[in-house]
């Protein structure tokens, strides 16, 4: 009985019922939205690198040497002596190594010279490996592989020839024109900065920058070390036990033939989180205080309906309707706005979520899981329906004592 009340009572007052539940929708949309959006976000950022102990580059601070290792965005402070690498990777606590070498681009992305160790040793996630999507690793000099993002913005496939280009910005005016090399490998998606590189042999690096052509070989015939010794911007460390990498790493950063400095990527991915994490608690508290806003308004929406319903909560307490009768209606009316406001913000985000994922994969190279984690949405619904509850009992005791007074004066 008392819901068919409460749900006569709201249809009357349609119009203004509609345009509070719409309000609350919107900021339980951006609530539940930002909240989501950064546990998302926050999981694709620390999943993008895994299983590396080490990361090594020239002395410099770990956000930078991350950023520019991992996330691709900055330059290294310096180069690394092959003689260095050499020595380091020599160490019995070594297991692999993954030597990069940055600095050119090719149409706006970054190109790295690696080895085949690249794709065998470096994962993501939960220790993913990167696989192939269509072709192979490189054998020869000029054998290339793409991210999956270069292929299918550029629109790339395999056997394709491209031209390398010098610095790392968008717009360059120096191509290496007379180095073409031809796409071997595709890998599959990962979600990750992987996805916007272009991948060539470290031998290569050093071709790039000559102006003389060097005859295409098989990368057996011409092994780093000898004829190649390319300067490397970073290289990545696996060890052969957890206990020695912190011994690993205080003799690589007080390493005296060259200054060096070695990280571990998830301590330095969590620094990077707390540095951006200011915006995320603005964030939070922006959306909070956008559902605060919605429930006063709906606050105020009862209390100014209190002079149109005083005949209704008069004839209410002449039927013997109690005190809390009265406080249980206005507060039921409350509860079932929140609720219905909540649930249409919740269904809101998952739409935008299903539509714009294809944009945030293609700008971004993020996979945002359309739908919100259950555990998190209800506490959100409780925090609302507990405050929107507290906030009716100042209408709900307005009415009972303008229906008190009216009935006496009757």
């Amino acid at each position: 009985m008392l819901f068919k009340l409460v749900v006569a009572s709201l249809w009357s007052r349609r119009v203004m019922a509609i345009l509070t539940c719409i309000s609350i929708a919107i900021s339980m949309m951006v609530l539940i939205g930002v909240a989501h959006l950064r546990a998302e976000v926050k999981y694709n950022f620390e999943r993008t690198v895994s299983g590396v102990d080490l990361i090594v580059g020239s002395r410099t601070s770990g956000i930078n040497l991350l950023l520019f290792s991992v996330f691709k965005i900055g330059n290294p402070s310096n180069n690394i002596q092959w003689k260095s690498y050499q020595n380091i990777v020599n160490n019995s606590q070594v297991a692999w190594s993954v030597p990069l070498s940055m600095g050119d681009s090719h149409k706006g992305f970054s190109v790295i010279g690696t080895t085949n160790d690249y794709f065998e040793y470096f994962e993501y996630a939960d220790k993913q490996k990167i696989n192939f999507w269509q072709g192979e690793s490189f054998k020869r000099l000029y054998d290339i592989v793409l991210g999956a993002e270069v292929a299918k913005k550029l629109g790339y496939s395999l056997n394709q020839s491209l031209v390398m280009s010098h610095g790392t910005g968008k717009v360059s005016f120096t191509h290496h024109g007379d180095h073409p090399f031809r796409v071997v490998g595709i890998l599959k998606p990962t979600g990750t900065p992987a996805d916007q590189s272009l991948y060539i042999p470290l031998q290569s690096i050093d071709i790039l920058h000559q102006t003389q052509h060097i005859h295409d070989e098989l990368l057996a015939n011409v092994p780093l070390g000898k004829n190649y010794q390319p300067q490397l911007s970073a290289f990545l460390l696996g060890s052969k036990s957890k206990i020695a990498v912190l011994q690993l790493q205080r003799s690589i950063n007080q390493y005296k033939q060259e200054p060096l400095s070695a990280i571990l990527p998830a301590l330095a991915l969590r620094e990077l989180w707390q540095i951006v994490g200011t915006v995320e608690i603005s964030l939070m508290v922006i959306s909070w205080l956008i559902l605060a806003t919605a429930l006063i308004c709906m606050t105020t929406m009862l209390l100014a309906s209190m002079k149109e319903r005083e005949r209704e909560l008069a004839v209410l307490r002449a039927l013997g309707a109690k005190a809390h009768i009265i406080i249980l209606l206005i507060g039921s009316e409350a509860l079932l706005l929140t609720l219905l406001g909540a649930f249409a913000g919740y269904i809101l985000v998952t739409v935008v979520l299903l539509l714009g994922q294809p944009l945030l994969e293609q700008h971004f190279a993020l996979y945002i899981q359309p739908y919100a984690d259950l555990g998190s949405v209800g506490y959100y619904f409780v925090i609302a329906a507990s405050a929107a509850i507290l906030l009716s009992f100042v209408p709900a005791l307005f009415a009972y004592k303008k229906s008190l007074m009216t009935g006496l004066k009757h």
